[in-house]
């Protein structure tokens, strides 16, 4: 059963739903049912229509949706993702968006997520207060670095590089946001990032997580040269699957904010969590890069500390 007020949370406060609006709704064979019958259910008690399109159950995350879906939604008032892997970094989205949907990314969510004191139970608008200062934090600095408890040391240049912020809230046309995912990042320059990034988190859409065990990825010039750790397998095989050298690109680099997430099996909560952070490999496009590859693939890491310009900015989720 999903409470009324985490619901309420989702089509009113991140989404703005409105009497008449056609909102598509993105499901596949893995998406949680009971999560779509309450949204469905949720938009008709406000005068919305619903439109319910089924995807094929794609391995990689990114994967271009069908180009009668693509029309559905750049067609429609606002979508809801709720695919069991990733699709809202494809054209179609980002066409969709700049043709003024409204779109709210929440793939592999369950009825869990919405519990009670869980992701969904915060004032997004609240949290973008937040989100937007370290956003400009970013976009302001030149060089970041990026260290956990675990082992991370990873650092590069920004210089030039817009912060990025998802606080939840797409009320706005063409708005595109990632609730319960709160976090502040960009794209670090092509070529310049160095170090290692030990996932003690999980590998988002990657097989089934948390990681048991650590795994070290280790960057030079800006790409992924060599991993360490059995559950690093994850990464290299939906690499493969890609078939693109372009998938080694250090894309992001993210803080989560979300008070409420934890590191658990549902992706879009996980990189949420407040004092995690992500990296990304392959595809930068909507981060500020330039590297358009076939796929964006986010690795979660506990316990993070980010400095920007040598000065301490968020230690585990703490403002320094």
């Amino acid at each position: 059963m999903i409470p009324d007020r985490t619901l309420a949370t989702v089509l009113d406060q991140c989404l703005g739903a409105g009497p008449g609006e056609e909102v598509v709704l993105l499901t596949d064979a893995g998406t949680a049912a009971d999560v779509v019958e309450a949204l469905v259910t949720g938009l008709e008690d406000r005068g919305c229509v619903p439109v319910v399109a089924r995807l094929p159950r794609y391995e990689v995350p990114g994967s271009e949706p069908p180009s009668a879906v693509a029309g559905l939604l750049a067609g429609a008032a606002a979508a809801i993702e709720l695919t069991s892997t990733f699709v809202g970094s494809s054209q179609a989205r980002r066409r969709a968006t700049a043709a003024g949907t409204r779109y709210l990314a929440m793939p592999g969510v369950i009825a869990d997520t919405f519990r009670l004191g869980g992701p969904f139970d915060v004032d997004f608008d609240e949290l973008r207060t937040l989100t937007e200062r370290l956003a400009r934090a970013w976009g302001e600095a030149s060089v970041f670095r990026l260290t956990t408890p675990a082992g991370t040391d990873l650092s590069g240049s920004v210089e030039g590089r817009p912060g990025r912020a998802l606080f939840g809230v797409a009320r706005d046309r063409g708005a595109y946001m990632a609730p319960p995912d709160v976090e502040a990042g960009t794209a670090p320059v092509e070529y310049s990032a160095n170090g290692v990034v030990v996932i003690d988190g999980d590998f988002l859409f990657m097989g089934p997580g948390p990681v048991t065990r650590p795994v070290a990825l280790h960057f030079a010039a800006g790409r992924l040269v060599s991993v360490e750790g059995d559950e690093g397998i994850r990464l290299t095989e939906m690499m493969d699957r890609c078939q693109d050298a372009r998938m080694g690109n250090l894309a992001e680099v993210s803080m989560g904010l979300n008070p409420n997430g934890r590191v658990c099996g549902v992706a879009m909560e996980t990189e949420s969590t407040l004092g995690s952070a992500h990296i990304a490999l392959g595809n930068s496009i909507a981060y500020g890069g330039t590297v358009d590859a076939p796929a964006h693939l986010d690795c979660v890491m506990r316990e993070a500390t980010l400095e920007l310009d040598g000065r301490p900015v968020l230690i585990n989720g703490i403002p320094a």
